[in-house]
């Protein structure tokens, strides 16, 4: 069978079609076109190219995809800039670009098998654009016109009957403007009658929103209707069955519920459509839609908790049914399953910590979303856009009759765009002061702190006995323990007990205990036989960090917050050990370096500042 009939079989021709059916029998209906596009386009491209251009579809800006496009398919810009940009084109459209490159590399000309492969991903890729867009590319790229004979695409409809077109030129500077405009709106009514492609897929408002900001003439109200359609349909609804859902599991388990991180008010909050040029509030509006289809699935959690509970509701369920007759063998079987339920509701309470910290990174979004929402109210309109001027489908805008008046302007203009770069140099200069003075405040408060080691007097029996059984333990008594049995191993500045004393109230001494014993202990002993850090960390596992992330490490402020005095000379303490989870004393941290064979300890503390930290 020809090889050209096979291809007008995919592309929907139905006399085409019912040959090739006829020869491949039920195979035919069978046939998985996705998939063997992604295979053919990871044979073809290679996977790792292949993902990179998937993922920059789903997640980069709307006008870095348009350039990207327009690279490969100049003819494609005005289009674009007329409002006839869907996302849902973005990925074939940048498939096909990055196919029409490799047909254009001279120095790799493909074999027999690869030219296969490329017929099939071009067609196919041809399906999921209009039909405007795939006859413009099919009728004015070379190297794609060269694979396929010329009455395959007129059977196919696919090539423009208006006369040669120049690939490098925008369509609008070849075409009437009545013409113009019937492919523009023909492309867009191809869109609107498409179904959605996922189960939480971006509401298509924002796809009509992001093509009317690309074009510069943003519906009124129209992401604020996008937004309050996503959060009635889908944010809020899941976020309050979520939450319930967390409490229930809390309770069960007697641990504090964090109700103001878990704001029932966090998701919904009314909001306004910023005045202007729209691109940066749809890429702000985009990322929560993402970030919420991603965290915020109360199924997904509920399937974790039943997986992760079940072997305590098991215990739970032989302790039930022992209890009904209490003779001594089943008293003695349910002090052992007690015992064993207590390790696994223990096990289970760190479980459920970790999943709420899970839940951070939603949180920080939403509120992250309303603080830059809220900026670019306060921003009003873009005063230097230096977008295109919109082309017009619809009517013709009246010409300016201003020129006098131009080059007094474009001087005002340059003006005005000069003192603003000498405005943001003052304002990066008054930033650096301002960290600079913060680190000198908290070098200059380390130097002054107040000793607060206890008395030696206070290393009593009383406490030695606190500490085997672990009754009424506080983090000052850990420390001075530790320092009392670690033999000259261990200094504690007088800035970690001060952080400890201020940390009375909480309650994870007993970790707090195991993690800095294991720390002066196993892992020092480790080190000082020469084992490298990485292999050392091995001991305290996920407890241990060895470096502060690079925002933090960079950023003067939230540097100074773990820079201490020691031996006359400032160091930065960015190792640290994580005795809770969470954020503020419940999350506490202990920093410390090993410095001329000594652990030292400078603080011990609620969780520091970190770029994260709201």
């Amino acid at each position: 069978m020809p090889s050209n009939i096979i291809l007008l079989s995919f592309l929907g021709i139905a006399e085409h079609r019912a040959i090739v059916a006829e020869v491949m029998g039920e195979a035919f209906d069978r046939v998985d076109l996705p998939s063997k596009l992604d295979f053919n386009l990871g044979q073809i491209l290679g996977n790792e190219y292949r993902d990179k251009l998937r993922s920059q579809a789903q997640t980069a800006p709307a006008v870095e995809l348009v350039q990207s496009i327009q690279n490969s398919f100049p003819i494609l810009g005005s289009l674009f800039q007329a409002g006839a940009f869907f996302r849902q084109f973005a990925l074939p459209l940048l498939y096909l670009g990055a196919l029409s490159e490799r047909l254009s590399d001279v120095s790799a000309k493909p074999s027999q098998a690869e030219r296969v492969r490329i017929e099939m991903a071009i067609t196919v890729l041809f399906m999921d654009v209009p039909p405007y867009i795939s006859g413009l590319i099919f009728g004015t790229c070379e190297h794609i016109l060269k694979l396929f004979p010329d009455h395959v695409m007129k059977e196919a409809e696919m090539v423009a009957t208006r006369g040669p077109l120049d690939p490098s030129i925008p369509l609008s500077a070849q075409m009437s403007e009545d013409g113009f405009a019937t492919i523009v709106q023909a492309i867009t009514a191809y869109h609107a009658d498409l179904p959605p492609q996922a189960k939480h897929t971006m509401p298509r408002l924002l796809d009509m929103a992001e093509a009317n900001a690309l074009s510069l003439r943003p519906g009124p109200n129209v992401l604020s209707i996008v937004y309050d359609q996503f959060c009635d349909d889908y944010a809020v609804p899941l976020w309050k069955s979520l939450i319930e859902t967390l409490i229930k599991h809390a309770e069960s388990m007697e641990l504090p519920f964090d109700h103001k991180a878990f704001s029932r008010d966090l998701i919904g909050r009314s909001i306004e459509q910023p005045r202007g040029n729209t691109n940066e509030a749809i890429k702000l509006l985009r990322g929560l839609i993402a970030l919420s289809n991603v965290h915020l699935d109360t199924e997904a959690f509920v399937q974790r908790a039943d997986k992760q509970l079940a072997k305590a509701r098991e215990l739970e369920a032989q302790i039930t049914g022992l209890g009904a007759n209490l003779t001594a063998s089943a008293m003695q079987k349910i002090a052992s399953l007690a015992q064993a339920g207590s390790a696994e509701i223990m096990a289970n309470r760190d479980w459920f910590k970790t999943e709420l910290d899970s839940f951070m990174p939603l949180i920080r979004g939403w509120q992250r979303f309303y603080e830059e929402w809220d900026r670019l109210l306060r921003k009003g309109p873009a005063g230097s856009n230096k977008q295109p001027a919109a082309l017009s489908v619809v009517e013709k805008r009246p010409v300016a009759v201003a020129a006098v008046v131009g080059p007094a302007i474009d001087e005002l203009q340059a003006r005005v765009s000069e003192l603003q770069d000498a405005l943001k140099v003052k304002d990066a200069e008054a930033s650096d002061m301002r960290s600079e003075l913060f680190s000198l405040r908290t070098f200059k408060e380390n130097l002054a702190l107040p000793v607060h080691r206890p008395d030696p007097l206070a290393v009593s029996l009383d406490l030695m006995r606190r500490i085997a059984v672990r009754d009424s333990i506080t983090p000052t008594d850990v420390l001075l323990f530790i320092e009392v049995i670690a033999d000259g191993r261990v200094v504690v500045l007088d800035s970690a007990w001060k952080s400890a004393k201020e940390s009375v109230a909480f309650q994870q001494t007993g970790r707090m205990l195991d993690v800095i014993n294991t720390m002066v202990f196993p892992y020092y002993e480790s080190l000082m036989a020469g084992n490298p850090d990485a292999t050392a960390k091995m001991i305290l596992g996920n407890a241990y960090s060895a470096n502060e992330s690079e925002t933090v490490s960079s950023h003067r402020r939230l540097r100074g917050l773990r820079e201490f005095e020691y031996q006359g000379k400032t160091h930065f303490f960015e190792r640290h050990l994580k005795a809770g989870n969470g954020h503020g004393l419940e999350g506490m941290r202990i920093h410390f370096d090993i410095i001329d064979t000594k652990v030292v300890i400078a603080y011990a503390g609620p969780h520091l500042e970190c770029s994260t930290s709201n």
